[in-house]
């Protein structure tokens, strides 16, 4: 993302490698991330097991979900590597949205791209399910 031109609530916020910087279920979220150095984890808890979903890199951004929904957070953010991250908290993301239409449009674009990414480990997930349950005749 072109971060030139943003406001942010902080700058330069640092974390070492493993620091947990959400949690999954997190709730009064206030902040989105933008990573100005390092890589982060998106995971996610299925089970006992925490699932990479992603990682993220310099430019990225993350949290944003939160900020727009007001639900709870969907999955943790773990640094991956030492990072440095700039945060916008909802008044400054909705400034930027409404002041910088690059901004709003790598947010609709980087929103699109998750969801398809979403749509696609779905439909594989469905077809891996299917093919299972034929193969142990399962119905229901």
């Amino acid at each position: 993302m072109d971060t030139k031109g943003l406001l942010y609530t902080r700058k330069k916020i640092h974390f070492k490698e493993g620091d947990i910087i959400f949690k999954e279920n997190e709730e009064n979220c206030k902040e989105m991330y933008v990573i100005d150095s390092g890589r982060v984890n998106i995971v996610k808890k299925v089970g006992d097991t925490d699932i990479t979903l992603t990682t993220l890199d310099e430019g990225d951004f993350f949290g944003e979900m939160s900020l727009i929904t007001g639900s709870k957070r969907s999955a943790s953010a773990i640094a991956h590597t030492k990072c440095k991250l700039h945060t916008m908290d909802k008044e400054t993301f909705e400034s930027n949205l409404s002041k910088n239409i690059i901004f709003t449009k790598q947010i609709l674009e980087t929103l699109a791209h998750r969801l398809e990414a979403t749509d696609t480990n779905l439909k594989r997930h469905i077809q891996r399910t299917a093919r299972l349950s034929k193969v142990f005749n399962v119905t229901g």
